[in-house]
């Protein structure tokens, strides 16, 4: 017959001494103590900049929205009828306009500005604030609108300068509009986005030198709101333009293999204002050129169904979209959309959108 002895269990206060020297021991080695210290300051650090950089809502916002001729024909609208809409029944006065180089100069040397004067006379009559953007990637997809003999060009050398001569054009034949206030100098020329060659830093500043030359009102350079770096395009002019876009259909520079995903950034309305603070650019001068106010789908907006507008751009999408601008602390909020907002409206009785809007600029 055997006896057995039941193991003695240590008692609790001993299982505690000797956790307390496990965790003295790693406390002390330095390795520890820095991973320690490092995940302490990443988990505050979002807690402290919220407290130092807290936006509050601007007095007063500056409410305005991007014209683009050529989205409202995409869309079947006639535009000139489109654009006195936006003047007259929406009662913007903020608009952000855009000369396309394929229209301006078809052919070389071939300059033709009287639609763009058109634009510019109406918003003169109503003593409208224009922002003024030339260059080779303006705003709309496919972002670049190059005329087609510029394409056929085989020197960079000669490119360049047909480019800058369209500048300059541009320029003076523009600048006698006092309701130009700003010129915007290209669109998000360093952000890859859109189906366009990469546009070198030399050449953005070659093109602000010739404005500069030419005209002294302030220029404007514009950065991806959520992608970009901001400050290498903000040093170059005088002020910063962003996007500003929650619901987008995208595939991420083919991250996904090509698979395109509905995505909603997971961005705070405060993120903006401390990216603006940790990257030195003051947000006194940041502009809101693109405030996402219409769909981002599989297609133009003309062509996609309602379930999926929807998916990015619903009814209380545009209310919740236009209160997190607000909330973001920027004085200059310009709607991007407008165009389709009418296309609604006249196409499928939907007024919502333009009524709504028309009710924010009024």
């Amino acid at each position: 017959m055997f006896l057995r002895f039941k193991k003695k269990k240590p008692s609790l206060s001993k299982e505690t001494k000797t956790a307390e020297k496990l965790i003295g021991t790693l406390l002390s080695l330095r390795v520890v103590r820095f991973a320690l210290i490092l995940i302490i300051f990443i988990t505050l650090a979002p807690f402290i900049l919220f407290l130092i950089f807290k936006p509050t809502p601007a007095k007063q916002i500056n409410y305005g929205v991007t014209f683009s001729k050529k989205y409202a024909q995409n869309l079947g609208l006639d535009w000139r009828d489109t654009y006195i809409k936006i003047l007259d029944d929406l009662r913007a006065r903020n608009i952000r306009l855009v000369a396309y180089w394929d229209d301006s100069e078809p052919n070389p040397d071939d300059y033709r500005f009287d639609d763009i004067k058109w634009q510019l006379d109406e918003a003169q009559k109503r003593n409208a604030y224009v922002i003024m953007t030339i260059g080779r990637k303006v705003p709309r997809y496919p972002e670049c609108f190059e005329p087609s003999w510029w394409k056929q060009i085989g020197s960079k050398e000669r490119k360049d300068l047909e480019l800058y001569e369209y500048i300059k054009n541009a320029t003076l034949e523009l600048k006698g509009y006092d309701v130009i206030k700003m010129w915007q100098i290209e669109n998000e020329p360093f952000f890859p986005f859109g189906e366009c060659p990469a546009i070198e830093r030399s050449t953005v500043k070659k093109e602000i030198e010739i404005v500069r030359d030419l005209d002294k009102r302030p220029i404007l350079v514009q950065d991806s709101g959520e992608g970009g770096f901001w400050y290498p395009s903000y040093i170059l002019g005088d002020y910063l333009a962003i996007s500003m876009y929650r619901k987008i259909w995208y595939d991420f520079w083919n991250v996904f293999l090509g698979n395109f995903i509905y995505f909603k950034y997971p961005l705070a309305h405060w993120t903006y204002k401390i990216k603006a603070h940790m990257l030195g650019v003051p947000p006194s001068k940041i502009i809101v050129t693109e405030l996402q106010a219409e769909p981002w789908g599989p297609g133009i907006n003309s062509s996609i169904t309602k379930e999926e507008k929807e998916k990015t751009m619903s009814r209380s999408d545009f209310i919740a979209t236009i209160n997190y601008a607000q909330k973001t602390g920027f004085k200059d909020l310009y709607l991007w959309g407008a165009e389709w907002w009418l296309y609604e409206k006249e196409k499928n009785g939907n007024s919502f959108y333009w009524d709504t809007a028309r009710a924010l600029f009024n």
